[in-house]
């Protein structure tokens, strides 16, 4: 087969394979032996368009002569409330970008804008005023075919979270980086209530310095800032801590997000990722026998898992810093995602967001999260825990209780743990689910026909028109018969 062939001639599609993620000239056969490891039932399913890895997996994986990272992205230890460490952690974006990762950092330790300074400055400018030179590093540090990518957080407790809001307001600042808020329960109740909402910094240096608001006019700014300029996003921190496999593990703690935000992770943590395209899943597509496939559905994820804890181990030294191959190595991250949902839906004849295709979403990631906790189980029976693991403590999680699991196997969690301490992310998926022509990651298909601009696949604007090939899939099939 050809890349022409496994992309049916689509331009956008061969053009992101050539310039993104073939190597000196590959053969698409030698492509898919070198991002597969070997593996043969992971280069089936690549082939098959049923998984792929994430994009710094399919253009870094057995490649030699360069120092690139097989994860997507990192979360940099958050820097602490002193000159040094501010610098330092810039100096940590820049080498993390020069191996092709990206990266997401909060600010939340930096002292507000006023704050005393026992410097010739005085006074301090504040957390957000350094987001700027962590904005710039991003964009100075160049990565072929890919732009570098930044992540800024902000706990809602901070003082400065008013002018972290109104930030990209400003034309030409901190245009390399997404910002988001650290949202708590607690302001969102006081939102609802239309209380105010007390901001409090604490340090030796500066004693507790505090800032009242009304939570609802700051719920408010934000959304209107949102519906501006798209940012800042909003992360529901206590719903992202409360709601994993490691909520109730008072060793573990999240750093921040990286930056799509969808994987929340400890200092020096990596995502490393891959899909399941589930639009490959479904039987008798456009007919009112279309069904989901689970049995292959199940046997994907579980060889999904298994592939990138492969490349998670042969990736170990190839992280950028002491922290992040530190981290890797004790709680063993890796993210398995999806995409084509809205084109599987759309296969089975359910309109996106009804009542009955989220029935079926939810049984659909209910199969996925099963498989791979029940592989990742397997896998720690096998070759062991993830270093950090407390299987009793891991076997009560809110997550390994809440998706169905029989008890035998939370019982085997409780005493051999899981390979892994996270699994499953939602990523975007915007490069490698538009060179398979499907859905991105868990959105809805935006438009069947539009104009697409990009700067990177070939280093200046480039347009191209397209079609989404769910349309032409459907004409193309021989009989529909969909009430």
């Amino acid at each position: 087969m050809t890349e022409k062939e496994w992309l049916s001639e689509n331009q956008l599609s061969l053009d992101i394979w050539h310039k993104k993620y073939q190597v000196n000239g590959e053969t698409f056969e030698e492509w898919l032996d070198r991002v597969s490891g070997g593996n043969k039932d992971v280069r089936e399913l690549i082939k098959d368009k049923k998984f792929i890895f994430g994009g710094r997996i399919l253009a870094s994986r057995g490649v030699t002569g360069r120092r690139v990272t097989y994860s997507n992205c990192y979360v940099i230890t958050p820097p602490e409330d002193n000159i040094e460490s501010i610098f330092s952690t810039a100096a940590k974006l820049a080498r993390t970008y020069s191996y092709g990762g990206g990266c997401g950092i909060d600010i939340s330790n930096l002292r507000p804008k006023g704050a005393i300074v026992h410097n010739a400055a005085k006074s301090t400018s504040g957390a957000v005023s350094f987001m700027d030179l962590y904005s710039q590093v991003t964009g100075l540090i160049g990565q072929a075919g890919r732009r570098g990518a930044l992540m800024i957080s902000i706990s809602c407790k901070h003082p400065d979270i008013e002018e972290f809001i109104n930030l990209k307001t400003k034309q030409g600042v901190c245009e390399k980086a997404n910002i988001s808020i650290r949202v708590s329960d607690d302001f969102m109740e006081a939102a609802i209530h239309d209380e105010d909402w007390i901001t409090e910094f604490t340090s030796e240096e500066t004693g507790t310095i505090t800032k009242a608001f009304k939570a609802r006019d700051l719920l408010k700014l934000l959304a209107k800032r949102n519906w501006e300029w798209a940012e800042p996003g909003m992360l529901y921190w206590d719903r992202i801590t409360g709601y994993n496999m490691l909520n109730n593990d008072e060793r573990f703690s999240y750093a921040g997000v990286n930056p799509c935000a969808e994987e929340p992770l400890p200092a020096g943590g990596s995502c490393l990722l891959g899909s399941i395209n589930l639009s490959e899943f479904v039987l008798n597509p456009f007919t009112n026998e279309a069904t989901i496939d689970y049995s292959s559905l199940v046997d994907a994820v579980k060889k999904a898992v298994r592939a990138l804890n492969d490349v998670l181990d042969e990736g170990a030294a190839l992280h950028p810093l002491e922290e992040q191959r530190n981290s890797v190595r004790n709680w063993r991250q890796i993210g398995l995602g999806t995409m084509g949902l809205a084109d599987m839906l759309i296969k089975l004849g359910l309109i996106y967001g009804s009542v009955s295709a989220l029935g079926m979403t939810q049984e659909v990631y209910k199969t996925i999260a099963q498989a791979a906790v029940g592989e990742s189980l397997s896998l720690a029976i096998d070759k062991g825990m993830y270093p950090e693991c407390n299987p009793k403590l891991l076997a009560e999680s809110s997550f390994i209780n809440s998706i169905g699991l029989p008890q035998s196997v939370i019982e085997d969690i409780s005493k051999y743990g899981l390979h892994n301490s996270q699994l499953l992310t939602c990523a975007p998926t915007g490069s490698i689910a538009t060179m398979l022509q499907v859905s991105t990651g868990v959105e809805p298909n935006f438009a069947l026909h539009y104009t697409r601009r990009t700067q990177s696949l070939n280093g200046e604007d480039t347009y191209y028109e397209v079609d989404a090939k769910i349309v032409e899939d459907f004409f193309a099939t021989p009989s529909k018969g969909l009430a």
